[in-house]
């Protein structure tokens, strides 16, 4: 046996190589798919005093220690579902409204960049003057009637269609986008004037997946529990820790004339002191002056001034150079106005009996317009019997 030391020279003459293959289904990378099975076999093989053995394949738990090929076991995980998304608002500015608009719409971009298709529950809620400024523009404590959210599920960013499209956003895949449409009703009712603002909030809160034309249910986070063989999630959205939830903010802003209509009744004359210092006693003359400012940012169109004469007072004709009324629009005279009855000569003035009417609405020769920051001015005078 010439003395050698078998049991040395194993172990000194003992060299290991080992070869570590992964066979996966699918690369692991950023972006795969949720639910995705990782399939993982490390096969080691190795030299006992320079002769090869057989190799051995790993398995997960206790392992194994059976050499050949077949005798491990695959180690699987699954990728878990990194919920991940935007919501932001498109536009960058209020959507102009005029009292009496419906179906006004603002709109947001939702999009999905997490790593499995999601639905996604829209809720609007109207905001209030202590809320932060949208657009620098703070609300004014006026709402939009009628507030409804309607999403594009067919893409394109066309508008959808408010009788049919869905509220929510459904099956909503791996780096898509869908426009989302706010739309309210700017009734009269409600009193809006110029410069009012109505912010609203809208929130995307993620639900699960699965069935089309169904909002599945809002998803909850596993963060502090342990990992599992099955599908976790983890909340991912605005920040390392997200809540599901996703919201911007938007409005709209009211755009309209904002009339300020003031009469003034001054005494030009009266029958004891003539011009000087006169008194309304019977005979006098008194000159009326309606005042209609527009100081609204939107133009006041077919504007119909109507007073109705006390009884008591008789109108006084063909002062103002032959004709009745005096009608000055921010520097600019209108004329003929021949207050006479039933508008029997379609001028656009009418005295019925005691209503005096002056313009002609939006069809006729006397179409007024006070436009924004103009003024517009309608003198006449009577006489007290």
């Amino acid at each position: 046996m010439n003395g050698i030391n078998r049991s040395s020279s194993f172990f000194a003459k003992l060299s290991v190589t080992v070869a570590v293959m992964l066979l996966s289904q699918h690369a692991f990378a950023v972006g795969t798919d949720a639910g995705t099975d990782v399939d993982n076999l490390a096969i080691v093989n190795y030299e006992v005093n320079t002769a090869p053995q057989q190799l051995i394949e790993s398995a997960p738990g206790a392992g194994n220690a059976v050499p050949g090929a077949g005798n491990g076991t695959i180690t699987t995980f699954v990728v878990d579902n990194r919920v991940d998304f935007s919501l932001v608002q498109v536009g960058g500015v209020h959507t102009s409204v005029i009292p009496g608009d419906t179906n006004a719409v603002v709109e947001f971009l939702l999009t999905n960049v997490g790593n499995s298709a999601q639905d996604f529950r829209m809720t609007v809620t109207d905001l209030a003057s202590t809320d932060p400024a949208v657009f620098t523009l703070l609300d004014t404590d006026v709402n939009l009637n009628n507030l409804r959210v309607r999403v594009g599920n067919a893409g394109g960013g066309a508008a959808p269609v408010l009788a049919t499209d869905l509220d929510y956003a459904d099956e909503l895949a791996e780096d898509a986008s869908v426009r989302v449409f706010v739309y309210g009703d700017a009734d009269l009712v409600l009193g809006l004037v110029d410069n009012d603002v109505a912010n609203i909030n809208l929130d995307a809160t993620v639900a699960a997946a699965g069935t089309a034309s169904a909002l599945g249910a809002d998803l909850s986070d596993d963060v502090g529990n342990p990992d599992t063989a099955g599908l976790e999630v983890v909340f991912a959205e605005g920040s390392a820790l997200g809540d599901g939830v996703e919201s911007d903010q938007h409005g709209y802003l009211v755009s309209t004339a904002g009339l300020t209509v003031t009469k003034v009744a001054t005494v030009i004359d009266d029958p004891i002191n003539g011009t000087t210092d006169p008194k309304a006693i019977p005979g006098a003359t008194i000159e009326y002056v309606i005042t209609v400012e527009n100081t609204g940012t939107a133009d006041a169109d077919a504007v119909v001034v109507t007073d109705d004469l006390d009884a008591d007072i008789t109108f006084i004709t063909g002062f103002y150079a032959g004709q009745d009324i005096d009608i000055d629009n921010n520097g600019t005279t209108i004329s003929p106005c021949i207050a006479d009855a039933a508008d029997g000569d379609g001028d656009g003035c009418a005295l019925d009996t005691l209503a005096l009417t002056i313009g002609s609405g939006n069809a006729g020769p006397m179409q007024i317009t006070v436009a924004a920051n103009e003024t517009l001015t309608v003198t006449y005078r009577v006489q007290i019997p």
